[in-house]
């Protein structure tokens, strides 16, 4: 192996490392306090103020989410995030060094997508369509596997066309 083409394998490797600590500290510091914030403070009131007091749905506030729960235990335990979290900058960090342009659109039209998708589940499940509760719940898994799939899938590439 060259000089050249070990240093441009070392340049992303520091560059890797570079965005995982830019991110995580960018995400810990600024945005989570942010969607934290937003949570407390609109979403999770905005949500409130749609359970009706018939209903059988209480709301719990978590750090930078909130969860619908039954209290008849008619459905399971639902996890309600808000778009662009962890998740989603943990992936970008590992795409953004690898210049995945296809694998970082996917994750950016799902992220935007998720605007619409979470607030209609919830008000779905509120509505009393309790069968989404699960389906929400493995959404939920599905996704956050998918986006780190992606962010090592875009690492890996990126080595490998370095190698060669």
């Amino acid at each position: 192996m060259d000089n050249s083409k070990r240093t441009k394998r070392y340049f992303f490797w520091r560059r890797l490392f570079i965005s995982l600590t830019a991110v995580g500290l960018l995400y810990i510091l600024i945005i989570r306090p942010v969607q934290s914030f937003a949570v407390r403070e609109f979403i999770l009131p905005a949500f409130n103020s749609l359970i009706k007091p018939e209903n059988d749905i209480i709301s719990a506030p978590g750090i930078d989410e909130f969860f619908l729960e039954s209290t008849t235990n008619s459905f399971p335990r639902v996890k309600i995030e808000v778009p662009f979290n962890g998740y989603f900058w943990l992936a970008m960090a590992f795409i953004w060094p690898s210049k995945n342009k296809r694998f970082g659109r996917v994750i950016w039209l799902y992220n935007w997508a998720l605007f619409l998708i979470i607030p209609l589940v919830a008000i779905g499940i509120l509505g009393g369509l309790t069968w989404l509760a699960p389906l929400a719940n493995v959404h939920e898994k599905i996704y956050k596997a998918i986006f780190l799939i992606l962010g090592i899938l875009a690492v890996k590439e990126a080595d490998t066309l370095m190698k060669k």
